[in-house]
């Protein structure tokens, strides 16, 4: 079923657990699909697109699972803001007339992204293994009724030859704040970025704010991949950084345990009796107490509350509500004020 609009802001992949999350924040799949006996997507005529699109909002409108429909060229940006915040869309997504958001939060339909239609998939921690069933279960409910252009040598097709076979990109963000403030001594983040399997890369969520020590990791596409090799590379290259990160971790805790648990304490104490936050900094102190969660240094929240904050702080989600003038850092302060006396 479609409904106009529909996106409960009070829930989010980022509310949930999952494996690993004091380390792994969020895994994330992309399967791009072209569909049978069509031109790929640059060389369709508006006629063609009209109708593809047509077919695609028909199969959603007649599937038990709610989606919502966002048109992305309307006046306002706000939707697309908000969506991009929560890593439920690329920047270069928003040249899409529409897109679809499933109740849950878990499952994007994004028709026109490259290929005739990109179907992401969402999960909280290192969840690249359910994400992938998911979405790929999805994927062939579209393929019984909207069959998908697949050859038995190259597997599926694709706009871009090198990536034919499987279609899939997957990636991972991962909170790294023990490496980076340790200056990654060991060079793990480098190692993982030399072995050329994944592609490593600041996080940058929203228009200016990068959420701090957090990383990208993607998997590296390649033509005639097989689905599950690269979900594999990925992990092994995830887990190797889980492992370095809590060595690091253990490392602050046993040379700088009291300078760790003040700087924790003391981002809980800003936060919560500032007026006024920028969102960078921010950033920097939901950081270190999304680290003080993970080693048990406060309870005060648990580690999904903490997740959450990173990306519901961020400006859109700050200013859905404000009325003219008011201050984007003032409500922002209010907000996390409001969240971490309740205890998250």
């Amino acid at each position: 079923m479609v409904v106009a609009h529909k996106l409960d802001l009070g829930r989010g992949w980022f509310w949930e657990s999952g494996a690993d999350t004091d380390v792994v924040i969020l895994s994330r799949i992309r399967l791009g699909r072209s569909f049978d006996g069509t031109v790929f997507t640059d060389s369709l005529s508006f006629e063609e697109r009209a109708a593809l699109a047509s077919e695609i909002r028909r199969f959603l409108h007649d599937h038990p699972v709610v989606f919502g429909r966002f048109r992305l060229n309307q006046n306002t940006s706000e939707p697309a803001a908000l969506l991009r915040e929560r890593f439920l869309l690329e920047a270069r997504s928003t040249d899409c007339p529409e897109i679809y958001v499933r109740d849950d939060q878990h499952c994007v339909v994004v028709p026109f992204e490259d290929d005739h239609l990109a179907l992401w998939g969402f999960r909280s921690g290192l969840g690249l293994r359910d994400c992938h069933q998911d979405i790929a279960a999805f994927a062939a409910e579209f393929d019984d009724q909207l069959p998908f252009a697949v050859s038995l040598r190259w597997g599926y097709l694709s706009p871009d030859p090198g990536v034919a076979g499987a279609v899939l990109r997957a990636s991972v963000l991962l909170h790294l704040p023990a490496l980076i403030e340790s200056g990654d001594p060991e060079g793990a983040i480098a190692e993982v970025a030399g072995a050329g399997l994944v592609r490593v890369e600041n996080f940058r969520s929203g228009r200016t704010a990068s959420l701090a020590a957090v990383v990208q990791l993607t998997g590296t596409p390649t033509f005639g991949a097989d689905e599950s090799r690269i979900l594999v590379q990925l992990e092994e290259a995830v887990e190797r950084l889980v492992h370095y990160e809590r060595e690091a971790r253990h490392e602050l805790l046993r040379n700088r345990g009291e300078e760790t648990a003040d700087m924790v304490r003391r981002a809980l104490g800003l936060l919560r009796h500032t007026t006024a936050v920028r969102a960078d900094e921010a950033m920097e102190l939901l950081s270190w107490i999304r680290l003080g969660v993970a080693l048990e240094i406060t309870d005060e929240l648990t580690m999904e509350e903490a997740t959450a904050l990173l990306f519901v702080s961020q400006r859109s989600h700050v200013m859905r509500e404000a009325r003219v003038n008011e201050d984007e850092n003032g409500l922002r302060a209010l907000l996390l004020k409001q969240q971490l006396t309740s205890g998250g």
